[in-house]
């Protein structure tokens, strides 16, 4: 299958200067928040069924060097990459241990997300909005969210 990326809408645009992310992974859940254009809103994001992650480098002057800028990825959005070389590394790995074995990487998904000094990459099964929130940062948050839907043993 032939590399695409397409962006992801339905989470609310971020706000473009400086979105201030925010992220917080428990077992296989992935939480991510971002400031959006109305000062003190935060965006919150679940990645479910998370197999791995990165966040940080790089930011938006260098994801020109990203392999998946000529690709259709945008700055300052979710992005979904279709055929992904990520998931198609991971079942070559696996497939090198345990050949002939199910393919249990067989519907993952790949999301990049680009902020404004930090990129998210996230390897899993689903991505949701869960909602936006009044608060003093990302990290406040997604921690208020979390709470409010008595997920309060996930911060133990």
């Amino acid at each position: 299958m032939k590399t695409n990326v397409v962006e992801w809408l339905a989470a609310p645009q971020m706000t473009i200067g400086a979105p201030m992310p925010a992220i917080y992974w428990s077992d296989s859940r992935l939480f991510v928040a971002y400031e959006t254009p109305n000062r003190n809103e935060y965006s919150v994001v679940v990645f479910e069924g998370v197999l791995q992650h990165t966040f940080g480098y790089p930011n938006d002057e260098a994801l020109a060097g990203h392999p998946l800028y000529g690709v259709g990825l945008q700055l300052y959005a979710f992005n979904e990459v279709l055929g992904s070389p990520q998931v198609r590394d991971l079942t070559a790995r696996n497939t090198a241990i345990f050949p002939g074995a199910h393919n249990p990487f067989h519907g993952v998904r790949h999301w990049l997300v680009s902020f404004h000094d930090e990129t998210l990459e996230v390897l899993g099964k689903s991505v949701s909005h869960l909602g936006l929130v009044k608060a003093a940062s990302a990290a406040e948050a997604i921690r208020a969210l979390i709470l409010e839907r008595g997920h309060a043993g996930e911060f133990v």
